[in-house]
């Protein structure tokens, strides 16, 4: 047997029974029939993985090779092993065998590749570079949050507007961020100079050796990277990343059904406001009233404005047993806009929303944001506040700070002549803290402290200053009639941010209601139920049927027994959840207030 023979063999092994042992060491509740499935799938991709050396009897003792190997074995490694170490204590059953197989045929197509073109060496080094760079960010996401990357960490990426992320990485430490960037370029650089200054050495071939490496490596990548059901679109990074591709898709349609779905809405008031008048909505950000003084004891007047105000218990509502459905903004609010909840299902798509009601009783339905407009990559919120009849955002400046009180100036934009839904989204209090208030309105803390606890409480202050501000110049010039505000979700100053459920922290948000004396006078049954149901438990997917209580509708696209304004409002602790039924609500003991 030839040295040469010797060299592929073991090559064979080592991608077979290497690419086997990763499979078993890093899946579990594997039932036998897919142990020998991906023993004979792994068996077979290592074939054709070693054919194109085999065929042009090509050295496998060269640093091109190496180089393959190790971005295989890389991709083979990532996915399954940061996935196992996340889940292994939790889950009985997962398996994730095609991250292993794509390693394989990734390993043969980049080899291939270079022996076909090695002359394009420094190419074939690019495209390698590109995979690793994949499974590079896939651990630094691991490493950060201790956790594999999910649709959630996919969908934070892909909503998270470009100052987020500008901050995101100031709250580390500058030498941290300087470091792991230099130590990742260095090792991608050299990565690229060792490649790309070391091409494969193929002896001369005969035309059909050749043609042989061609189509193989012509089938390992139409196989693997096909459009549907190829190896790479089903491993775990690419599979999550093509469901929130198809989840925005879907979002999209919510655009082209709205002519059928409102050609189908039948919306009546039962009783009228005095005309003109105002309905206010105040949708926070990461507010958590575990925080906030109005609702919590503590020792600091977080909210001394809301606090204030909810002495008044005739006209305020205070509610304390709110919940958000989930724990980022998208999701939360794609349900909490529309009637698409997690007790009676429906799709965003199809769903009616709380500017299609508003519309049906003859508001002017005005939305001002001082959240990122995402453009082309619109989510559900951007998609709704599109429907409104005048829709802006603040000026978002890269790495300037844009606190929510820019959002004040747009209430002159409202005619208080008209009926109009006012609904003000703000950044609140967003990660990074000391950028969501002005230095001058800090409460506690000194200049400059990075303290994320105190840094916290700032921003609720002055978001309660804002507030204030919203509710003054309403009630002044519009014609306020009703007031809520209510936050998306909670957030945890005293432990770094992660994309998935932490506690119920992450979902203990405030909701509050504010009624005129004429909303008082005219709707009494609506009035008597907030006050009724002030104890109640409720989470914020409901805020659609809130809403539409508030405004009295009676509608073929409303259910009463969902609404904290009716008397019929059904749910008890038990029967709430969030995160799509994943989290049970009674399970909250209050730990950690």
């Amino acid at each position: 047997m030839t040295s040469l023979a010797i060299e592929y063999i073991i090559l064979f092994l080592c991608l077979w029974m290497g690419g086997y042992l990763i499979y078993r060491l890093f899946n579990v509740g594997i039932a036998p029939n897919a142990k020998l499935q991906q023993f004979s799938r792994y068996g077979v991709a290592s074939i054709f993985a070693v054919m194109p050396m085999v065929a042009t009897q090509t050295s496998v003792c060269q640093t091109a090779v190496y180089i393959s190997f190790f971005v295989a074995a890389l991709w083979a490694i990532t996915y399954p092993l940061t996935y196992h170490l996340t889940h292994r204590r939790s889950s009985p059953d997962y398996d994730n065998q095609l991250d292993v197989a794509f390693g394989i045929y990734l390993f043969g197509i980049i080899v291939g590749l270079n022996i076909l073109l090695p002359k394009l060496s420094a190419v074939w080094t690019m495209v390698a570079v590109v995979f690793v760079v994949i499974c590079l960010s896939q651990w630094i996401y691991y490493f950060t949050y201790s956790e594999v990357v999910d649709d959630n960490g996919i969908k934070a990426l892909q909503d998270t507007h470009y100052n987020e992320i500008i901050e995101y990485f100031q709250s580390y430490s500058p030498i941290k961020v300087i470091a792991t960037a230099l130590a990742s370029f260095a090792l991608l650089g050299c990565f690229i100079y060792v490649g790309a200054s070391n091409p494969i050495v193929v002896p001369e071939c005969m035309w059909w050796q050749t043609a042989i490496a061609v189509a193989v490596v012509a089938f390992m990548t139409f196989y693997t990277f096909k459009k549907h059901h190829g190896v790479f679109g089903r491993t775990g990074i690419v599979s999550l990343w093509c469901e929130v591709k198809k989840y925005d898709q879907q979002n999209a349609a919510y655009i082209t059904n709205r002519e059928e779905r409102l050609s189908g809405l039948q919306v009546e008031a039962k009783t009228q406001l005095s005309t003109p008048h105002t309905i206010m909505l105040v949708i926070g950000e990461s507010a958590s009233r575990d925080f906030m003084s109005a609702f919590t004891p503590m020792d600091e007047d977080t909210t001394p404005w809301l606090r204030t105000l909810s002495t008044d218990k005739e006209h305020c509502i205070l509610f304390h047993n709110a919940y958000s459905c989930d724990i980022q903004t998208v999701p939360t609010l794609s349900k909490s806009l529309t009637e698409t909840n997690q007790y009676d299902g429906g799709e965003f798509m199809t769903s009616c929303s709380i500017v299609d009601i508003a519309h049906k009783l003859g508001y002017r339905v005005h939305w001002y944001s001082n959240q990122g407009h995402l453009g082309a990559s619109d989510t559900p919120i951007t998609i709704v506040a599109g429907t409104a009849d005048v829709a802006k955002w603040t000026k978002q400046e890269l790495g300037k700070p844009q606190y929510d009180e820019a959002l004040v100036d747009f209430l002159s934009e409202l005619d208080p002549q008209q009926n109009n839904l006012l609904v003000l989204h703000l950044k609140g209090s967003h990660f990074n803290y000391e950028n969501r208030f002005k230095e001058e309105m800090r409460q506690w803390g000194e200049k400059g402290s990075h303290d994320q606890v105190t840094n916290y409480k700032n921003t609720l202050y002055y978001t309660d200053t804002q507030l204030r501000r919203f509710y003054e110049e309403a009630k002044e010039r519009l014609n306020l009639r009703a007031m809520v505000y209510m936050s998306d979700h909670a957030d945890v100053p005293d432990r770094h941010r992660q994309p998935n459920f932490g506690g119920f922290r992450d979902i203990r948000i405030p909701l509050m209601v504010w009624l005129s004396e004429e909303y008082l006078s005219v709707r009494p049954e609506r009035t008597a139920a907030l006050h009724a149901n002030a104890d109640r438990y409720w989470t914020n997917d409901m805020l659609y049927e809130l809403m539409c209580g508030l405004m009295d509708v009676s509608s073929n696209h409303f259910s009463e027994a969902n609404s904290l304004a009716s008397a019929e409002y059904k749910y008890k602790r038990e029967d709430l959840t969030a995160i799509n039924g994943q989290i049970r609500v009674c399970e909250d003991h209050g730990e950690l207030r």
